[in-house]
């Protein structure tokens, strides 16, 4: 019997089993935590280094810090991101946002994937009380009222089983299985945009500038690693994409130098595509109708998806680890039942308001900037004029850096 059984050992499911460990924390040493991964890479501790990187708000590096994993990623690099500057095409003005007006020492990192699953995981095994169940895939669950587990079937090398635990957790993506088999409806919109996302290197060092370029197609976003590398997230259109994934290497560096506009690249010197493919992907606004039922609950892309414009996706997850393990923490040693729905909703509402506000500003921000009409071009041109004004600016970076679900909430 497990008290706590996690579907998916991405990083945001690795995370909290990483928060609920005993490494740290021997009040968690009690708390039996499985861990259920099909990808067989991760028993190997293998994490491909790809180059695909997420944007981390300084919030969110304090909940990683609270739980003991910081350490590793900034032992194997972090990129610290000093400044953010936001413009509108190739207009003159553009606004900055200097983590110095803050005063903290970064507005938030730019970690690759696999330097934080490496991370995540060599913290996970020194916590005695996790255990991996890889490679596996689950089946089915069924809630046993009576006993109030979940029981739970799987496919692994040593054929089909059943688990039970006290509480299932499905942090397996926006396509969830455990939230399909519970049928947990959604609420959805696609966008008619693809995500490209590639890696650059450039001449001259990016000095610790990230860049969120508006551009007719979608936002542009130019994330720093290292000190002359830079992770590009290129928002197409749907016509668009086929045709740029198609291109030689040459056309292709051609058509992402358009992207970055002649100021920019005058700065950065001359650049160089090194990723090996070009990966995409096309975003979604998704939400569950709820992120629990007996027994069970939902987190990171498995309870909300939003698009990539501000790079908030794997912020809104680690702020739902945040909250469940604390959640979790307090019944464990209070005595509550972990699955039981009052203890559960202390977990949904503390996170459903935040995810949906940034959702839909998210929603809002991309339909605005994506738009061609005249009204939103001068509207959002103001817009921009307006976020140059101290107080309005402090208020926005604010809660793009996540301080306001800091790890002491």
């Amino acid at each position: 019997m497990f008290d706590v059984l996690i579907v998916g050992a991405g990083m945001v499911g690795a995370s909290l089993a990483c928060a609920l460990g005993d490494r740290d924390c021997a009040a968690n040493s009690d708390l039996k935590v499985g861990i259920i991964e099909s990808n067989d890479s991760f028993l190997r501790g293998e994490f491909t280094a790809d180059g695909r990187a997420s944007a981390i708000a300084l919030g969110s590096s304090k909940i990683w810090q609270n739980i003991g994993v910081w350490g590793g990623m900034q032992r194997r690099g972090v990129t610290p991101m000093h400044t953010i500057q936001v413009s509108e095409g190739d207009l003159p003005y553009q606004v900055h946002l200097r983590c110095e007006e803050m005063g903290q020492e970064a507005l938030g990192y730019i970690v690759e994937n696999s330097v934080t699953l490496a991370s995540l995981w060599e913290f996970a095994r020194g916590c005695r009380n996790l255990e991996l169940i890889c490679p596996a895939k689950i089946l089915d669950i069924e809630y046993i009222s009576d006993r109030h587990v979940m029981r739970v079937k799987i496919s692994s090398d040593i054929g089909e089983q059943y688990l039970e635990t006290k509480l299932l957790v499905g942090a397996d993506g926006g396509r969830s299985q455990v939230r399909q088999l519970a049928n947990i409806a959604i609420d959805e919109r696609l966008y008619d945009q693809t995500c490209i996302v590639t890696t650059i290197q450039s001449e001259n060092p990016h000095q610790n500038f990230a860049y969120e370029r508006f551009q007719s197609s979608g936002p542009f976003a130019i994330l720093p690693l290292g000190s002359d590398r830079a992770c590009i997230v290129w928002t197409a259109t749907k016509e668009e994409t086929p045709i740029l994934l198609a291109l030689d290497e040459v056309t292709f560096l051609q058509e992402l130098s358009k992207r970055f506009g002649a100021p920019l690249i005058e700065k950065l010197g001359n650049i160089k595509v090194i990723s090996s493919d070009r990966a995409n992907y096309s975003p979604r606004w998704m939400h569950s109708q709820s992120y629990i039922q007996p027994s069970l609950a939902l987190i990171g892309d498995a309870a909300h998806t939003t698009h990539p414009i501000a790079g908030q996706g794997m912020n809104l997850g680690i702020r739902d680890v945040n909250a469940l393990a604390n959640v979790l923490k307090v019944a464990h040693q209070n005595h509550e039942e972990l699955g039981a729905i009052n203890v559960l909703k202390r977990y949904q509402s503390k996170r459903k308001w935040d995810n949906l506000g940034v959702i839909w500003l998210t929603h809002i921000s991309n339909l605005l900037f994506s738009n061609h009409s005249w009204f939103f071009k001068v509207f959002r041109r103001f817009g921009l004029l307006l976020l140059q004004i101290s107080p309005l600016k402090r208020v926005l970076m604010y809660f793009m850096m996540g301080l306001h679900q800091t790890a002491n909430k």
